[in-house]
């Protein structure tokens, strides 16, 4: 690269800044953090070892929180909470101190909702699938109706397979608008106000950090037509980079049931949580399957003769036990509960309120926006697509989150494989992700695929996880996403716009299309030793990889 390649590059770069500080001083949905810049060494020096921008698949652990998540460790004696003994009481106090912390942390007053630990948020949404299947296998249908926006994660796409054929996808925003609007007008299969319902959606799309309304929670609960339909609200992304305390701060609009993950939050531990609305909980007890820890009494011997843990039902009596109780099957991951509460002391001493983080993500979103935006080629012609309805959005933390998805083309207006992208970014230090992240209606809207299309991609060949291909008849079958994080710093941002401008923009002459393996790629972008032929001549070649790249194994937590 040339010397004055790497000053225009810098040059522009840094004017964008100035322009993007103007711009901050009038809005106060953004602000840049510099207290980042001053502890980013200290607290976090594993990310001198690279650029981190997958912080939507889990961001990074504070130093601070590990040590200090060490002391307590070998300060203090743990024992199984389930037993009686002085360390088992330990455990036990610290678990429900730390229960009610993380409650007030996402601004849930512990007095109207209860939270249940889990693996991650993914199974906290099986708890919520299985007890739906559970509860309505009494009812005359044995089925409940479940209705799910089109870019929910694929976790919470995996409900309906428990609903037996009743259920009904939204493929859009206006179609859910519609159906609050008029649930019995709308076309929604096997939908019935009479029937159990659950509808799902997230709050931020996992695929390009698009904010879905919150408001839709309280239009199912103020519907009279929708009084036994519930709402479960997947913030696992949303969390992230924002408070939740409008979410739960009105118990007439607040979900019934929220899924997160804290290592999306903290980076560590590895945990998730159901959120419960107190007054939705009797829903959940029903389930079928028990664990240890979660009954008050069993028959061992033949027959069913078993009590759980239940909360009671709406005008029942009080009882001794908790909503958790019944739910969080065998022991509790104790050492990571503990850790979990180290990680919030700590978030809160290097960043102070969500709020600050919000703003400080903003204000990096809307910077990376406008980088990749004005990357464009000698011709004139764009270096990369974004995939947002309107670019307003970027500093708007209603509607954005702190992700972007896009994909590169080379100077004559073809794709370069989504694969490709990865490998050369992981070979320059700079860590994105890139496929299908784990939301395939995502990739639907933001690509714009027919049915048809979608059919002939996996009869293809790709596969999530494996066989990925990354183009196919012109057509990508994935995005590249680059999420930014709390400890995200501008030289971050810059990082990814100078690896782009350098291999794409001054080395142009490696993109050119006629190259002796008539691949649309040379060897040295593709990345991939053979194409397979498209169906018509006419049309560019599917690049196929060899090798396993990235999809599928995000949770939505």
């Amino acid at each position: 690269m040339k010397a004055n390649d790497t000053e225009r590059v810098t040059r522009e770069t840094r004017s964008d800044s100035f322009q993007q500080d103007a711009l901050l001083a009038a809005s106060p949905e953004m602000r840049y953090n510099e207290s980042v810049e001053r502890f980013r060494r200290t607290e976090y020096p594993n990310m001198d070892r690279g650029v981190y921008l997958d912080h939507g698949g889990a961001t990074i652990y504070a130093k601070s929180l590990v040590t200090d998540f060490s002391d307590e460790m070998v300060t203090n004696l743990w024992g199984n909470p389930h037993s009686e003994n002085l360390p088992a009481k330990l455990s036990g106090d610290m678990v429900d101190r730390i229960r009610v912390r993380a409650l007030e942390f996402l601004g849930a007053d512990p007095r109207h909702y209860d939270l249940v630990f889990a693996a991650n948020a993914t199974a906290a949404i099986k708890i919520v699938a299985e007890s739906f299947r559970d509860l309505a296998d009494r009812t005359v249908s044995k089925t409940f109706w479940y209705g799910y926006h089109s870019e929910v994660h694929s976790s919470i796409l995996g409900i309906r397979e428990l609903s037996v054929g009743s259920y009904h996808c939204f493929d859009n925003d206006s179609r859910v608008e519609q159906w609050l609007a008029d649930p019995r007008g709308a076309v929604v299969n096997n939908a019935d106000s009479n029937k159990l319902g659950l509808f799902a959606y997230p709050g931020q799309s996992n695929l390009s950090g698009r904010r879905l309304p919150r408001s839709w929670t309280g239009s199912v609960r103020r519907n009279s037509q929708l009084r036994n339909t519930y709402t479960l609200f997947d913030a696992a992304a949303l969390a992230m980079t924002t408070s939740l305390s409008p979410l739960f701060s009105d118990l007439n609009t607040a979900p019934d049931f929220t899924c997160l993950s804290f290592y999306k939050i903290f980076g560590f531990p590895d945990l998730g949580a159901l959120i419960v609305r107190r007054s939705s909980g009797h829903v959940l007890n029903l389930r079928k399957y028990f664990g240890g820890g979660t009954i008050a009494q069993v028959f061992p011997l033949n027959g069913d003769s078993h009590s759980s843990r239940k909360v009671p039902g709406l005008g029942d009596a009080e009882s001794t036990w908790d909503i958790h109780d019944g739910l969080e099957d065998g022991t509790l991951p104790f050492h990571s509960i503990l850790a979990l509460g180290v990680a919030i002391k700590t978030h809160s001493r290097l960043y102070g309120s969500m709020e600050f983080i919000s703003r400080h993500c903003s204000y990096l979103s809307r910077y990376l926006y406008s980088g990749l935006a004005s990357l464009k080629y000698p011709n004139g012609s764009p270096l990369v697509e974004i995939y947002v309805d309107d670019p307003v959005v970027f500093g708007d933390p209603s509607r954005q989150g702190a992700t972007i998805a896009f994909n590169v083309k080379n100077k004559e207006g073809y794709y370069v494989p989504w694969t490709s992208i990865e490998s050369m970014a992981n070979d320059a230090g700079v860590y994105i992700r890139a496929g299908g992240v784990c939301c395939p209606g995502g990739v639907l809207r933001a690509l714009k695929y027919e049915g048809w299309e979608w059919s002939r991609m996996f009869s293809s060949g790709h596969s999530c996880g494996r066989n990925e291909i990354a183009v196919i008849n012109g057509k990508p079958t994935g995005v590249v996403r680059a999420s930014l994080g709390p400890m995200t710093t501008k030289a971050d941002v810059h990082a990814l716009l100078q690896f782009l401008h350098n291999t794409f923009t001054v080395s142009e002459d490696s993109l050119d299309s006629n190259n002796p393996s008539g691949c649309r790629y040379a060897d040295d972008i593709c990345g991939r030793s053979h194409c397979l032929e498209a169906r018509q001549p006419t049309q560019p070649l599917i690049c196929q990889p060899e090798e396993v790249s990235l999809g599928g194994g995000e949770g939505p937590g």
